[in-house]
């Protein structure tokens, strides 16, 4: 049995992909009237309306209900509301429970990825999950794949295995620190993507920025302990290039309104309660870059825009002109 924390777009895909496979699935939702329309309807009308659910996923408002005896519990809430939503359903894991992560960032001020955040409060071992995944496309059956990160191979296969489908390839990966990091970092460069989408530059910028984001992520995933080779995969690349260029990203959505001149409150309003995960990344790298006394330069700028105010020209002359 599978257990999904987080009734978002990304956590009701992935409760629909496991009770497509047969898997009785619980997924838990904060807000009991959100529970009840999709209890009543079989669907989820805020985030993913079209995606109408196998009999075997049942919502629950209950945590205690939804964690009942699972073995598998999928986390994938908002990264800062990670650790306070871990710590309400510790007590509710079964002894033998494995957490799968599928919420990307870093915690702020600790550096701290998703899945030390998670087991800190739990005390279970926890896996990550990663990739060119937009929600609205996965859950129409379109073809991606993921990773899946345990450091423990046959973990990280059976776990991947319980997720794969036709259309839906999750691969097992060891490097759960790389591939965590290149998840939370692909979001700080698709803002970037977006600030030039919202000045009205081309393909040129945008493969500048993704191009510069793989150096970036390389620095980091080095100097946190990961594999520097997985920014070159799935977890790396891969979602980069999706996050940067989508109309589905959030990040990308954000940053080509911030370049706009459109207001940050109002910017939130027009994505009707999703959150842009860049925004929080961005501070978490950036403190980062200072404490390890790395150079991030696209980190740096983009931080600069989101917290500062600095205008994007401004942000791209201090870029182009670094050494």
């Amino acid at each position: 049995m599978v257990a999904v924390i987080g009734a978002g777009s990304w956590g009701t895909t992935l409760a629909a992909v496991a009770a497509g496979k047969g898997e009785k699935v619980r997924l838990w939702a904060r807000n009991p009237n959100v529970v009840s329309y999709m209890q009543a309807e079989g669907h989820n009308p805020r985030y993913v309306p079209d995606l109408n659910f196998p009999d075997s996923l049942k919502p629950t408002a209950d945590l205690k209900e939804g964690l009942a005896g699972e073995d598998v519990v999928i986390h994938a809430v908002p990264s800062h509301a990670t650790r306070e939503t871990a710590r309400l359903y510790a007590k509710h894991l079964a002894p033998e429970a494995t957490i799968v992560s599928a919420t990307k960032g870093l915690e702020t001020p600790s550096h701290k990825r998703m899945s030390q955040v998670i087991a800190e409060e739990t005390g279970h071992p926890v896996a990550a999950l990663t990739g060119p995944n937009h929600a609205e496309e996965v859950s129409v059956g379109q073809p991606t794949a993921a990773v899946l990160a345990h450091p423990e191979v046959y973990e990280a296969t059976s776990l991947a295995d319980l997720l794969t489908t036709p259309t839906f390839k999750v691969y097992p990966r060891r490097d759960l620190v790389g591939v965590e990091l290149c998840g939370a970092y692909k979001n700080v460069a698709a803002l970037a993507a977006g600030m030039a989408d919202g000045l009205g530059w081309g393909d040129n910028c945008v493969a500048c920025i993704v191009t510069l984001g793989v150096d970036e992520m390389v620095d980091v995933v080095r100097a946190m302990g990961g594999d520097p080779r997985t920014p070159h995969g799935l977890a790396g690349v891969g979602d980069l290039v999706a996050t940067a260029t989508s109309k589905h990203s959030r990040n990308r959505f954000y940053g080509r309104e911030l370049a706009r001149g459109v207001p940050t409150d109002l910017i939130k309003r027009k994505m009707h309660g999703m959150v842009a995960e860049g925004v929080h990344a961005t501070k978490a790298f950036y403190q980062y870059a200072e404490d390890a006394d790395l150079a991030l330069p696209l980190t740096r700028v983009v931080h600069s825009v989101v917290y500062h105010g600095v205008s994007v020209m401004d942000g791209v002359k201090d870029l182009l002109s670094r050494v």
